[in-house]
């Protein structure tokens, strides 16, 4: 059975922190007065999130796929692995995002009322159960950036799965199966576009439409195969090509960030990470071999901190935000309005602040608290079955 060792990435920890910092940048910086290249990179925040789902997968086989590998992973010490270490900041940003999210339903439904009820406890029941993803109108109605782990939660559910085949392929079988999925993965997102043009002029079905292409974990699930399928490439020819590697991250961040200052409109963001995809593993197959200058950047100590803290970062900004500007406004000082860039810097600023504190204070020691306890197999009881009282 394959053991997990944490996979030594460094610059792709440290990678994990810009990305994060991209979303955060998206949903906190001022909409107005940007240049047109600057608007274009901060609006396509969300492409950020594709990143996060290969890289998800790459570490994972990383991890778990190693040279000698069947692909058998003991599937509950995988899942409690997994549970402890997304769960616990997962939760805290539910709880803090608790009173926005009901005040916002109360306002709407017209103060305390069956339907408020019903609509807190019907998406309280997803969100707390990571199946928002699947529901479209609960996705985004709590903790938003919280979809993207309900999207993780039914990769993780898939991965000892998927884990023996990829395991089993060869060096060429592998490239063929890298093939595969970013023909599949065209393939989604041509039914949804072609979907979205057959229900125009149809608002209610169009809009849920919409929501499903955004938040889906099926469709996203292309992209975690790449991630899977390109790790376990790499622990088998990864290394191969040190010189190539050091030359083409600086190609692949350049390509990534001139595919990200285009302004994609309205739903060719589905075309925007169909055509970032491969470019985002191009990235981390480059940067995981440790070569050349952005992967020494990346690796830096303090760098790598910062991409450890950068899932508390990820989950916590929303929240984190609301009760920022709550704070800016009953002070009275009005920044945000006087200066909004200077007010999302400090915002930001603040942000990583407490992102680094509850990585250090609750997500890690929670994190092996959970992990020690729930991988811990239990105990068999006797039965007269076996011949013992």
């Amino acid at each position: 059975m394959a053991a997990a060792p944490r996979p030594s990435l460094p610059a792709l920890t440290g990678l994990r922190f810009f990305a994060a910092l991209h979303v955060v940048a998206f949903h906190v910086t001022p909409r107005e007065g940007r240049p047109a290249w600057l608007a274009g990179f901060l609006d396509n925040g969300p492409a950020s999130v594709t990143l996060f789902f290969i890289l998800s997968g790459f570490v994972l086989a990383q991890a778990y796929l190693g040279q000698a590998s069947s692909g058998q992973v003991s599937r509950r010490a995988f899942w409690a692995a997994r549970f402890a270490r997304v769960y616990p900041v997962y939760l805290l940003g539910l709880v803090l995002t608790a009173p926005p999210f009901f005040q916002f339903v109360l306002r709407q439904e017209g103060g305390l009322t069956p339907a408020s009820l019903q609509r807190i406890l019907g998406v309280g029941a997803a969100v707390f159960s990571l199946t928002q993803a699947w529901v479209p109108p609960a996705a985004c109605a709590w903790n938003c950036p919280g979809w993207s782990l309900s999207v993780e939660a039914f990769f993780y559910l898939l991965f000892p799965v998927l884990a023996v085949p990829v395991a089993r392929l060869g060096p060429k079988g592998l490239r063929w199966a890298a093939v595969s999925v970013g023909a599949v993965a065209a393939v989604l997102s041509g039914l949804w576009l072609l979907g979205d043009t057959l229900l125009a002029g149809d608002s209610p079905h169009r809009d849920t439409w919409l929501l499903v292409g955004e938040y889906s974990p099926l469709i996203k699930l292309p992209q975690f195969l790449l991630g899977v399928v390109l790790g376990r490439l790499f622990v088998l020819r990864g290394r191969e090509l040190p010189r190539a590697s050091a030359m083409g991250s600086l190609a692949a961040a350049a390509l990534a960030l001139g595919l990200l200052a285009v302004p994609w409109m309205g739903t060719a963001w589905a075309l925007r990470d169909l055509a970032l995809t491969p470019v985002f593993a191009w990235l981390l197959w480059t940067l995981a071999t440790g070569h050349g200058p952005l992967a020494a950047f990346l690796s830096r100590a303090s760098v790598v901190r910062l991409g450890e803290a950068s899932y508390a970062l990820y989950i916590l900004h929303i929240p984190l935000a609301f009760y920022t500007r709550a704070a800016e406004r009953l002070s009275g000082i009005g920044l945000e309005r006087r200066a909004p860039w200077g007010y999302s810097a400090l915002a930001i600023t603040s942000f990583v602040v407490v992102s680094l504190a509850v990585f250090a204070w609750l997500e890690e020691p929670a994190r092996r608290w959970l992990r020690n306890r729930l991988s811990r197999p239990r105990p068999r009881p006797l039965s007269a079955s076996t011949g013992l009282l």
